[in-house]
């Protein structure tokens, strides 16, 4: 079987026969493409029942997952039909580039384009437009400030080099079957995501209105210390001793110590007085992002700032893992949004994670849920992987095109 997420780019792409370009023909994007204006002032009347939005197209995504229903009202009156391709022209940094898979009104932040004549098929457009050039261009002629526009005269300036017809369907099969493959494995990563945070769910469940023995206790009674990080800004160093910030926790999936900011020795024995992170406790985000769980898993000695809860557990009762587990359930979040204060900024309060509802169950239960956990999570992972070494063979695919 090959391990997919082993693929690598081939740095020769350009010397296979594929790309070879002694036939390419420079042109202009506007040469090949069309950007249609057909227009339906009666959606509901013409038989279409749903609308696309800016905000229904996903970066880097060729296809429509979501969309707006006609009846629940819109004023959206530009038409696209199947096989046509969506353009978010509006912020074209993020990359919106879909292909239509059935009839729709879209919103007029989107270019619906189709091939001018039979020297460009069909199926090669989306790919042109996902290319790193192209959006370069549109970025570059894009007007605005709040919300930056590209239109349609610099949008069909674009210059690239088209190949024969042949040449332009055997890149296209390609290309998507790259896209087949990457969504067939997208389908099952989202299914074990789904599984693995059910069985979270189901553990952690608690009934909160009534902690009894039996039933649940409480975060705080299973823990030694629920505290926050230093309260105010340190004084930074080149180097010294990490100090970890909301960004360390969200930046992957375990603590980030390759960009971390310094605090002196001196200033880190302070700071542990009131938080000492050690291998086996958990910190979680409580300003801004909410509820991102990390196992300290290190003995590198490290500081804290205040948008950091520490959470150190009673070894006896609860494991390090089973605890960051907790945090990602229905159970925390659901007590969570209950009690979050802010509005421009939220914050978790220590009281509020102390009050926390807990599911106590053995120990040695505990360890077997987390290895089942950690399983699940792996597959993920590993699809993870997959799915990034896809995507860089297409990127490369494509800008060996443009």
């Amino acid at each position: 079987m090959i391990n997919l997420g082993s693929l690598k780019v081939n740095p020769d792409w350009a010397s296979l026969p594929l790309f070879d370009r002694k036939e390419w023909v420079r042109v202009r994007f506007g040469d090949v493409v069309a950007n249609l204006n057909e227009t339906v002032r009666n959606p509901a009347l013409a038989g279409i029942e749903r609308f696309i939005g800016l905000e229904h197209l996903q970066p880097r995504s060729l296809h429509v997952r979501q969309w707006g229903n006609i009846a629940d009202g819109t004023t959206f009156t530009r038409r696209c039909r199947p096989g046509q391709v969506l353009f978010g022209k509006r912020r074209a940094y993020q990359r919106k580039v879909a292909v239509a898979e059935f009839d729709a009104v879209v919103s007029g932040d989107i270019y619906v384009l189709v091939p001018k004549n039979d020297r460009l098929v069909p199926e090669l457009v989306p790919f042109l437009c996902l290319s790193e050039r192209f959006f370069q261009h549109a970025v570059g002629t894009s007007a605005g400030s709040l919300s930056p526009r590209t239109n349609w005269a610099s949008l069909a300036s674009f210059e690239f080099d088209l190949p024969p017809l042949d040449q332009q369907r055997r890149i296209a099969e390609i290309l998507w079957a790259a896209d087949d493959l990457s969504t067939s494995e997208a389908k099952v990563k989202n299914a074990i995501d789904t599984v693995l945070q059910q069985q979270i769910d189901q553990t952690m469940k608690v009934d909160s209105t009534r902690l009894t023995s039996s039933n649940g206790v409480t975060l705080q009674a299973v823990t030694t210390k629920i505290v926050d990080g230093v309260h105010k800004r340190p004084d930074y160093t080149p180097t010294g001793v990490p100090f970890l910030t909301v960004e360390n926790l969200t930046r992957g999936p375990q603590i980030d110590f390759q960009e971390t900011r310094f605090v002196s020795a001196a200033d880190h024995s302070e700071f542990v007085k009131r938080a000492h992170p050690e291998q086996g406790d958990v910190l979680v985000t409580k300003d801004g992002t909410l509820g991102v769980a990390r196992y300290v898993d290190t003995n590198i000695p490290f500081s804290i700032f205040v948008s950091l809860a520490l959470l150190k557990p009673k070894r006896e009762l609860v494991s390090g893992r089973f605890l960051e587990y907790y945090i990602r359930s229905a159970t925390f979040a659901e007590h969570v949004r209950k009690r979050v204060s802010g509005s421009a900024l939220k914050h978790i309060h220590l009281i509020d994670f102390r009050s926390a509802p807990f599911h106590l169950i053995p120990l040695e239960e505990q360890i077997a849920r987390v290895e089942r956990f950690q399983v699940l999570e792996a597959a993920s992972a590993a699809l993870r992987r997959t799915l990034d070494a896809i995507s860089r063979l297409r990127d490369s695919l494509i800008a060996h095109l443009t």
